[in-house]
């Protein structure tokens, strides 16, 4: 039995070496140099019988379990993964058959007795359930999680519509934005044009006002100078008809004096009608500068 499983220990240790070779081909990035290092050596590999095979399945199952317990023989915590060959790497057959070489491969084992792919907490069992873009769904009566896809698919179908309802609210907003802010500048120019044509008219109304009280100061000036000119004349005669008659009569000054200050009393009203027409030709001088501010 010790001189048939030397054979396979032999040939452990050379896949060992032709492992480790090959580990610093890949880590070196030269992949088609590896696998030609692994068919090589499966080619000189000696033949084994099926017996020895299954002995040597058996030793690398019992060693696998050992190697898989959550501590090692150390009590410190072994890699999660480790890269080895997948059983034997060439075919068995019956004694005396040439072994026929397989492609080399990769196996990754973790520390549960199932294969990492099979494990639902890993990462990789969750990539095996990656569907592509547009590919068929099962049927729904087919689906191991019924329940949850049809509330997933409620979902999805609610946020869609809230999603569209808020896109074409978004796009009445903006419109409503933009409808306000041209009623805006609309009102504005509304109100300048308001603003303007009420100026113009008022300005309009108030012309022909102006006009007229000004042509009315204008002949009332007019009438008071001619007025003005007709008294001074009278006025210069009584003086000088006044004087003569001092001489004449030889009169004295200081009776001249009463007798014109009685003249002066029953000229009152005379005197007061020349007064009223130099205030008349005042307030047209002022009213004809106040009707030129009052049009500006």
């Amino acid at each position: 039995m010790a001189s048939r499983r030397s054979n396979p220990r032999k040939s452990d240790r050379v896949r060992t070496r032709t492992g480790s070779a090959n580990a610093e081909h890949i880590r070196s990035r030269n992949v088609s140099k590896a696998l030609t290092e692994v068919l090589r050596e499966d080619t000189r590999l000696p033949r084994i019988s099926t017996r020895e095979a299954k002995d040597l399945e058996g030793e690398k199952f019992v060693a696998r379990v050992k190697s898989s317990s959550p501590t090692g023989s150390e009590g410190r915590d072994r890699p999660p993964k480790k890269a080895k060959t997948n059983g034997l790497d060439h075919q068995l057959g019956v004694s005396g058959e040439a072994a026929i070489a397989k492609p080399f491969h990769w196996q990754f084992s973790h520390s549960k007795d199932c294969p990492i792919t099979e494990d639902p907490d890993s990462v990789a069992h969750l990539v095996r359930h990656f569907k592509p873009v547009g590919c068929p769904l099962p049927s729904l009566r087919n689906m191991t999680e019924r329940e949850a896809y049809v509330k997933m698919d409620v979902a999805h179908a609610k946020a869609a519509s809230l999603e569209a309802r808020l896109r074409v609210v978004s796009n009445e907003r903006k419109s409503t934005l933009e409808q306000v802010s041209f009623l805006e500048v609309k009102v504005e120019s509304s109100t300048n044009k308001f603003s303007d044509d009420l100026h113009r008219t008022t300005y309009d109304a108030k012309k022909p006002l102006a006009d007229s009280c000004l042509d009315v100061l204008v002949s009332l000036k007019e009438k008071w100078e001619k007025t003005d000119c007709e008294a001074r004349p009278r006025e210069v005669m009584a003086n000088i008809d006044l004087l003569k008659e001092i001489m004449n009569n030889n009169l004295l000054a200081s009776d001249e004096l009463l007798r014109l200050r009685t003249k002066e009393v029953e000229l009152g009203s005379e005197d007061g009608g020349f007064g009223f027409l130099r205030w008349e030709a005042r307030s047209a001088s002022d009213f004809r500068g106040s009707t030129r501010g009052f049009l500006c």
